[in-house]
C-alpha cells in the first residue's frame, strides 16, 4: 500500500466519521493478516464505514466498473483492492485474492455478491469465500451491518469471532464441499444478525424509515423472491406427480 494513499485514507476516515456515526460491537482491531472478512451487503458505503470504524484499512473486493474512474482506479490499486467483473468467472480476481491471502493479507468481501434490498434477511451466499478459505486455509471473520448507511443516521456493526473451515481442508473441493462450507459461513453471519437485532430491539433502537426509492426496490426484490420460491415449489409438486405416474 502506498504511503501517500495510506495517509490520505486515514485523513478521509477522520473527516467522514462525524457524518457517518457507527457503533461497532466486537473486535475493532482486526489485524491485516491472512483472513477473510465477510458479511452482509446493504450499501456501497459498507466497506468504507467498516474500515472507517475499525483500526486497519483492509483490501476489499469491488465491482470493476469503478475502474472507469481514473482517480478511484489509482486509489483502489494503491490499497490492494480487488476489482471483480460481476456475472463472470473472474480468474484475475480469484488469483489476486489468493495471492493476498498467501501473502498474509486480510481480504474484505461480500458473499451475497450484490447489495441486498432487504435489511431483514440475507441473500444466498456465493461459494467464493468458502473456496478461498479452504484453498489457502485462511480463518474467517464474520460481521453484520444493521442498516443501510445514510449520512447522519447512526448505524451498528457486530463483528464476530474468527473461525476456520478446517473440517473441509482435506476433502475434495467440489460442489458438495463448497455448498456445505458456504452454509456454515452464512449461518455465522445469520447468528450475528439475530444477536444484533435482538440486542438493539431490547434497547429500543429502530431503523430509519425507507426512502421511496428503497421501498420500490424492496417490493421488486420481494416479488422476485416470491416468484422464485413458487417456481421451486411447483417444480417439486410436478416432479412428485411425474414419479407417481411411472
Amino acid at each position: 500500500m502506498g504511503k501517500f494513499v495510506r495517509c490520505v485514507a486515514h485523513v478521509a476516515r477522520a473527516a467522514l466519521r462525524p457524518f457517518f456515526p457507527v457503533k461497532v460491537y466486537g473486535e475493532r482491531n482486526i489485524p491485516n493478516k491472512k483472513c477473510l472478512v465477510v458479511g452482509n451487503h446493504l450499501s456501497g458505503w459498507d466497506p468504507i464505514i467498516f474500515t472507517m470504524w475499525t483500526k486497519h484499512i483492509l483490501s476489499f473486493v469491488y465491482k470493476a466498473e469503478f475502474r472507469k474512474i481514473p482517480f478511484l482506479k489509482w486509489v483502489f490499486d494503491e490499497l490492494d483492492c480487488v476489482p471483480v467483473r460481476r456475472g463472470d468467472i473472474d480468474m484475475n480476481a480469484t488469483k489476486t485474492i489468493m495471492r493476498l491471502l498467501h501473502d498474509d493479507k486480510a481480504v474484505f468481501l461480500f458473499p451475497e455478491g450484490t447489495r441486498n434490498p432487504s435489511r431483514d434477511t440475507l441473500q444466498e451466499f456465493r461459494t467464493g469465500a468458502a473456496l478461498f478459505a479452504i484453498k489457502t486455509r485462511s480463518p474467517i471473520r464474520p460481521f453484520y451491518i444493521w442498516d443501510k448507511t445514510k449520512a447522519l443516521h447512526k448505524n451498528y456493526i457486530l463483528v464476530g469471532e474468527e473461525f476456520t473451515l478446517e473440517e473441509f481442508y482435506d476433502k475434495p473441493v467440489n460442489h458438495e464441499t463448497l455448498a456445505a462450507a458456504t452454509a456454515i459461513i452464512k449461518q455465522k453471519v445469520e447468528e450475528l444478525r439475530i444477536k444484533l437485532n435482538a440486542y438493539l430491539e431490547s434497547r429500543g433502537k429502530k431503523r430509519r424509515k425507507l426512502t421511496r426509492k428503497e421501498t420500490e426496490k424492496l417490493k421488486k426484490y420481494n416479488s422476485r423472491q416470491h416468484t422464485f420460491e413458487k417456481k421451486i415449489a411447483d417444480q417439486g409438486v410436478y416432479g412428485d406427480e411425474g414419479d407417481s405416474n411411472r
